[in-house]
Order: C-alpha cells, then structure tokens, then sequence
C-alpha cells in the first residue's frame, strides 16, 4: 500500500518521542544521585522544602506527585518539623537496592523505603494510585526520626501517621465517630495502650498497597490536650495520662445519659424489668380468674343438688287401696312391683344427697316385721 511521504514522517516523529520517554538531559538529583550513582535523574519538582526527582517518569508526573505532597509537607513542617532538607526519589519500576540486603523479603519486589537518617525517601510508580500515600509515609518517618533523633516510639509514630493520614483524606471526624460507636454497650472503659513501646526502624521498607499509618484518633486527641510537644518529644510527654482521658472521653460519649454506657445499660435494666413484671402481673391474673372460675363451677353443682334432694323430699307416698299390707307376706322377694310404704325408709327408687346415696329396695328398712298380719284390717 502507498503512503504518503509526510504521514511516514509524522508516524517515525511521534515513535521516536514515544521510545526516547523522558529528556535525556540529567539534572543535580543531589542526595538521589548520591544513593543511586548507577541511575539518571531526568527531572525534578519542589513539594515545598521537599525536593522531588524522577528516573524514567514524565515532567507532569512528577508534579503531580509533587503537588499532592505538598499539601502534607506544609502541614508537618508547621506542627513538627524535620523535613528541612529531606528529599524524595522517584523510579518508574523497581528500585535498584539490593532489597534482601536490607532484609525484604526474597522474591518480593521493594517498592518504597525510607531512609530517616539521610532525610531520603524512595517510592516506586509502578502503582500510580499508592505512590502518593507512600511518599506520605515515607516522609513522615524521616519527619518523626529527624525530631526525636532516632528514638521515637513505633505505636504512637504509626499512630502519628495515622492521624496525618485522616487530615489529608478529611476523615478524622469520622474516625472519631466510629471509636464512640465501639464504646457503646461497654461497662467500663478501654483498657490502657501501651503507646511508648518498642523503638522506630530505620530504614524502614514498607508495601504502599497494604496503605500505612494506625487510626490516628489517640493522636488527634493527644495534639488537641497535650499540644504539638507530643508530636516532637513523645516519651518525654504524659501520654499515659492522655490515653486515659481519651478512652474515659470516648466511654463518656457513647450514651445519651451522661456517664455514658453505664446508664445506658442501667435504662435498659429497668425497662426490662418493667416489661417481666406486667407479664408477671398478667399472668397471675389469668391464674386467679381461672380460680373464681372453678370455685363458680363447683357452687353451681352443689346448688343443683341441693334442688334435687328439696324435690325428693317433698314427694308424696303412693297411694295403696284397701290400707296397709305387709311388704313381707304375699310378694316374692323379686317383685318388681312399688311398695307402698315409703316413709319408713328412703324413697323407692328415689334419691337423697347425691348418686352415692341411693339404696336399693332390697336395702329399705324392715320395720313392718313388727306388724300383726292382720294390723291392716283393723281400722
């Protein structure tokens, strides 16, 4: 296929800036060339009184990272200090160090360490997203090392980090909400935590994908009671007396009622109690009504048999004509027949009292044995 001449031009012009990267042209990279004789610094960038340099990374890249650590550096520079002089280096890939020498991990590729003695810090932008939050890190150890002389304590430094961190990303209030949330439903508050042990690292290597930095809200509270005294000289500062304010402060804030959880839980207690005593009540109600229910029950029974035995008391003997005759003489002992003489006995067939107090008639009283036989014809 033809082409013409001035588009073959114009494509060898844009491969070849393409392929060339960054100007050739190598700048003063001062404490970057120092560390790395092997390497060349193309370019280079000011993050206040931070200098920045690049190896294989674009002008506008470097000012970019340059610009977003700016911000961080004015901040510590005016609260603690220490990053007078400091300067950071920039590769595009992998950092020439022999990284298991400096006790990383083998097989694992350095991408960011920091070096608080020399001021130097040196982050690799093989991931454009973490590199800025690394150089953050980074810097903030140097800041910290140069400030205490080497001896700052490891979990209040982290902590430091941390509440940096949420300044930069406007966190820290939400940071602050979730720790009186934690606090919620406690008896008592946190226990201590031991900020002044163990001793900074240097140089300290670090993974920028893993982020950096504890919660920072210990930190936010310390500065806001303490001042930045504790950021510059924390082992000489009263952070244990802090620490217990700030955990009785989160303790006291995390309930409505003043004294905070424990008359939370002591309004839960009562209303639990108020809910058991009106089912206690209910259900001694239903008990006694169950109570009048039977003894209603029972009352009606008994009047109902007091009716029956009114009516058996009150019936009439049954009539015989021709007057008496003796129940023994002239019947068989299996005469279904009435007898006629229901006064001297329970009433035939009748009852008296209740079911159980029914006689048979072979039971009824013999007193007319005492009869002449012929007592019945005399009148």
């Amino acid at each position: 296929m033809h082409r013409h001449p001035s588009v073959l031009a114009a494509t060898a012009v844009i491969f070849g800036l393409l392929s060339a990267g960054p100007a050739a042209a190598q700048v003063d990279a001062g404490p970057c060339a120092a560390r790395f004789p092997d390497s060349t610094f193309e370019v280079e960038a000011a993050a206040g009184p931070v200098a920045v340099y690049g190896s294989g990374v674009t002008q506008p890249l470097l000012d970019r990272y340059a610009s977003d650590w700016k911000e961080l550096v004015d901040v510590v520079q005016g609260e603690m200090g220490g990053l007078d002089g400091a300067t950071v280096c920039v590769f595009d890939d992998q950092i020439p160090l022999d990284a298991q020498a400096l006790g990383w991990a083998r097989g694992h590729f350095l991408r960011a360490v920091a070096f608080g003695e020399e001021q130097l810090v040196v982050v690799s932008s093989w991931l454009i997203a973490e590199t800025p939050d690394a150089g953050r890190s980074g810097l903030l150890h140097v800041a910290q090392y140069q400030v205490s002389g080497g001896k700052y304590p490891e979990p209040f430094g982290n902590e430091v980090k941390g509440w940096y961190r949420n300044r930069i990303d406007r966190t820290v209030e939400l940071v602050h909400n979730a720790f009186v949330r934690q606090n919620t439903g406690l008896s008592e508050p946190w226990q201590p935590f031991p900020w002044t042990v163990g001793q900074m690292v240097d140089p300290l290597l670090w993974n920028p994908e893993f982020g950096y930095g504890g919660a920072g809200d210990f930190a936010n509270y310390a500065v806001a009671n303490g001042g930045n005294g504790v950021l510059r000289d924390p082992l000489n500062s009263d952070l244990t007396s802090l620490d217990e304010r700030w955990r009785q402060s989160l303790f006291d804030q995390s309930g409505a009622i003043l004294g905070g959880s424990r008359g939370w839980i002591l309004g839960l207690s009562m209303a639990i109690g108020i809910v058991l005593l009106g089912v206690v009540m209910a259900l001694w109600n239903r008990r006694q009504k169950e109570i009048l229910e039977e003894r209603l029950r029972d009352l009606e029974w008994l009047e109902s048999q007091v009716g029956e035995v009114e009516r058996a008391a009150v019936r009439p003997s049954v009539a015989v004509g021709g007057g008496r005759r003796n129940s023994r003489i002239g019947s068989s002992p299996t005469d279904p027949g009435l007898d006629g003489d229901d006064r001297d006995g329970p009433p035939s067939d009748g009852s008296l009292g209740s079911r159980r107090d029914r006689v048979s008639r072979r039971g009824k009283s013999g007193d007319d044995i005492f009869r002449h036989p012929r007592f019945d014809g005399d009148d």
